[in-house]
């Protein structure tokens, strides 16, 4: 195939099928995540619910493990130009090995072109720049000219969160002991983006069972949305998930809003109940 364009399962979108027309070939390379002994592939095969399960009830530490970089370079011979968009670098040592993976494999194919993406960011705005650089490679546009618009557009993406719980986040030093205190309050969710550097901050507690989600859609229009394309992810939560598509649409009602399920390694840092959304400006 002619482009190929690789994820780690930082990102949410499974269903990712061949494109012939556009002679484009995707494939994932999976996080491994770890319950005590017991290590879980986070591919398209892997049951979350089990996982979750095994992981509320494993009282010890738990965690992820990025791709190797063979596992990254298997994808990559797939095809001639390849896309890869990683986890951020901030949560995952995917963006390092996606990178190690790029320099092993054009030292034995010099003439190959790889694209190493740190989105720094995690499920659904990974989704977004899957499906743009799809959209360029659909326009014709030469493999120099897709690595800087989709740059470009990056600038121009964000993502936000509403966690009903931080503990695997306290858990892994993510986040302090003090700001996962709050997601334990009765009543309080935790608001909260990727930062420009790629972390994941909090920006506010709310109270209530929906201002959280309301507060979401409030800011999304301040940091300059307009009706573009919207990615929401949800761990076990596609009420919620609705409802904030609802939301949205009443202000924008002909905007374009995909929904789905998290990853296993999304899951693991959203914990059930929850909701992730990316969104162009």
């Amino acid at each position: 195939m002619k482009y190929g364009i690789v994820v780690d399962s930082g990102c949410d979108l499974k269903q990712l099928t061949q494109d012939d027309e556009n002679g484009i070939v995707f494939s994932r390379a999976p996080l491994k995540l770890q319950v005590g002994e017991k290590e879980f592939v986070d591919d398209i095969d892997l049951d979350v619910k089990e996982y979750m399960k095994e992981m509320y009830a494993y009282p010890g530490k738990t965690g992820s493990a990025a791709p190797s970089p063979g596992e990254w370079c298997s994808a990559y011979e797939k095809a001639d130009d390849i896309f890869a968009i990683t986890l951020t670098g901030s949560l995952s040592g995917s963006y390092q090995s996606a990178m190690a993976a790029k320099d092993m494999m054009l030292e034995k194919n010099p003439d190959k072109k790889i694209c190493v993406i740190d989105s720094k960011s995690a499920g659904p705005e990974l989704t977004l720049l899957v499906l743009k650089i799809r959209e360029y490679i659909s326009m014709g546009l030469d493999f120099e000219e897709i690595v800087g618009r989709i740059q470009n557009y990056q600038k121009h993406t964000h993502l936000f969160f509403v966690l009903e719980s931080l503990d695997n986040f306290v858990k892994n030093g993510r986040v302090s002991k003090l700001q996962g205190s709050m997601a334990g309050l009765l009543g309080i969710k935790i608001f909260g983006c990727a930062s420009e550097q790629g972390t994941l901050e909090v920006m506010q507690k709310c109270r209530g069972k929906l201002s959280a989600y309301e507060k979401m859609v409030q800011e999304m229009v301040k940091r300059g949305y307009h009706g573009a394309k919207v990615v929401i992810s949800h761990c076990f939560n596609q009420e919620k998930a609705e409802y904030v598509r609802d939301l949205i649409r009443q202000k924008f009602p002909e905007c374009e809003v995909q929904i789905m399920p998290t990853s296993g390694l999304c899951s693991y840092y959203a914990e059930r109940g929850g909701i992730l959304m990316a969104f162009e400006e």
